[in-house]
């Protein structure tokens, strides 16, 4: 065995480049001692050499197999290794959201009752859950709830630039593992603050946040999940693998929901835990992922011309050394004015040198700030992506009232919050046939008469349309019966991120497909934010007038979504 094989097979920088390399490389050393033997035997004749050339294009034949060979398994890897992230992450976070909003519900509660009726407070420091469902507790649970995604969304848009260029790079896994110990840092923190109410106030939750200092936070590390996935599938296959982690996702929605649940009836505490725990295992399967950015089945390799993270870096010291044409100006005419032993300095002079000087310090800052926004130019420059982003960053807006859903039904119907929470498993068990038989069928016929391109946009337009119309049915609904066709409704669109990502991928290069990821968490993020704020006020509002009103904020985002629908039908095409 060569060394080659042993260092290539050891790495995992690029491994559908390197471990093919190693193939090649052992295939190599192989050719080489044989290729030796041959030329010691050359001169019996012409037909030893025949012979041994078509020996050699028979190993050629042979290499190749095994690259493919190699290529696939890593890729099988990949798959396997990402679909068990999500579906732990996924099954983690769904299972802990109910039990989060139950406990920051209770603290609240006890809160307002230890300041206005003590004596509704329980023996064991607890206030029953019917007594926690008026006005004024659901707006201080809706104020933590809704600042929380604000800061958690304000952070997390900032670093992901950053972070965003680290995984174009450096490469995507080590981007990745940053990730690991932010969320083991705001899990802790957000568990200090519930497990101790006395010690830290609620709002003390809010500080959770500065944990996405360490990896970005899910913006970054979902960002890079679906870059990988985009690194290794075609133009024909995304949407459909998309598709398939969508089926995850909702797959552990509806288990971990339901779980959840009746998890809450025994006790709120065990489902938070427990979906921590498998959040956090998540985040370590990262560390067995392969690195794709050197991977690409279905685009072209052709260089960026646009400026990457590593020459910023290296161009930072020239911002400190190289002066402005005034200050050089300056600078030689004091050299001429003076003579050798002048020290004699004019006031008029020393005015100008300051000047120059503070025209040198903002040219060097806009010249960092376009250093560092330049790797994302090619997103300005084509309309047609930011039309797409448009429809990212509206959606995202839309679908903040998702996060107060399970709340609202509970405040709307008078349930428990653990009725309301096992109401909506039900909604990703629908999403499940929708994924898997409903639109790869519709997708396959479409194909038949269509490209694939076409086929994702007229998917997109009628899934905004179901999504218009399920949200506003929604916050209408005077009844359950209501509620429940207007859910089925909604869910029938859930395809339309999906579809929106497997579009504007085809737009870009593969060397920018992370970088536009990035942006595409960023403008969530910033829609996660945006909506933390008005969401939050709309849905308080809607609590204040009470009766049909409170679903004001779910009109308000049916308004939205037909907002998206405009944006989705004015896209066109490019026509290469």
């Amino acid at each position: 065995m060569s060394t080659q094989f042993k260092e290539s097979l050891d790495r995992e920088d690029a491994p559908f480049l390197s471990a093919a390399a190693a193939v090649v490389g052992v295939a190599s050393d192989s050719n080489v001692h044989r290729t030796n033997a041959a030329h010691k035997h050359n001169d019996d004749g012409d037909e030893s050499d025949d012979s041994h050339h078509h020996h050699h294009h028979e190993e050629e034949e042979d290499e190749e197999e095994d690259v493919k060979l190699v290529n696939k398994k890593i890729r099988f890897r990949l798959m396997v290794t990402l679909f068990a992230m999500i579906l732990a992450v996924e099954v983690g976070i769904c299972m802990s959201n109910g039990p989060v909003t139950r406990i920051f519900e209770s603290i609240a509660c006890r809160e307002y009752y230890a300041q206005y009726d003590p004596t509704q407070i329980g023996a064991n420091g607890q206030v029953d859950e019917d007594l926690c469902k008026i006005k004024e507790v659901q707006q201080d649970l809706a104020a933590v709830k809704g600042y929380m995604e604000f800061f958690d969304g304000t952070l997390s848009a900032i670093l992901a630039i950053p972070y965003g260029l680290m995984a174009d790079r450096f490469g995507r896994k080590s981007t990745i593992c940053l990730s690991i110990p932010g969320f083991v840092l705001n899990c802790l923190m957000q568990l200090a603050v519930m497990w101790f109410p006395d010690t830290f106030p609620l709002r003390t939750v809010w500080a959770s946040s500065l944990a996405w200092l360490l990896g970005g936070g899910p913006v970054v590390a979902f960002a890079i999940i679906w870059t990988m996935m985009s690194d290794v599938s075609t133009e024909e296959e995304r949407a459909a693998i998309f598709f398939k982690f969508g089926v995850a996702g909702m797959g552990a929605d509806f288990a971990s929901s339901a779980a959840s649940s009746w998890l809450m009836a025994l006790d709120p505490w065990l489902p938070l835990l427990l979906g921590w725990a498998l959040a956090i295992i998540g985040m370590f399967f990262a560390l067995s992922l392969p690195e794709t950015m050197g991977a690409s089945p279905g685009r072209g390799s052709k260089k960026s011309n646009n400026l990457e993270l590593g020459q910023i870096f290296s161009s930072h010291s020239e911002y400190k050394s190289v002066p402005s044409k005034e200050q050089e100006q300056e600078v030689s005419s004091d050299d001429e004015d003076s003579g050798p032993g002048e020290s004699h300095v004019d006031e008029k002079s020393g005015a100008a040198t300051a000047t120059a000087t503070r025209r040198t310090f903002f040219a060097a800052v806009k010249r960092r700030v376009q250093a560092y926004f330049a790797p994302y130019a090619f997103i300005v420059q084509n309309r047609q992506i930011m039309l797409l982003l448009t429809a990212f960053l509206v959606y995202r807006l839309s679908r903040g009232s998702s996060w107060f859903l399970v709340q609202y039904i509970s405040t709307r119907f008078k349930w428990t919050l653990a009725e309301a929470n096992f109401l909506m498993s039900f909604k990703p068990a629908l999403t499940i046939p929708l994924f898997l038989f409903v639109l790869p069928a519709i997708s396959r016929r479409l194909l038949k008469s269509m490209k694939p391109t076409q086929k994702d946009l007229t998917l997109m337009r009628i899934s905004i349309v179901f999504l218009a119309v399920g949200t506003l049915g929604i916050g209408l609904s005077s009844h359950v019966y209501m509620l429940i066709p207007s859910l089925l409704l909604q869910t029938s669109g859930s395809g339309f991120v999906f579809l929106t990502r497997s579009l504007i991928t085809t737009l870009v290069k593969r060397e920018e497909t992370a970088r536009l990821f990035t942006i595409i968490e960023v403008l969530q993020s910033m829609g996660n934010v945006i909506a933390s704020l008005s969401i939050t006020t709309v849905f308080q509002i809607g609590l204040e007038l009470g009766g049909r009103w409170i679903g004001l904020a779910w009109m308000m985002t049916a308004t939205a979504f037909m907002m998206v629908g405009v944006a989705v039908y004015m896209f066109r095409l490019p026509r290469s």
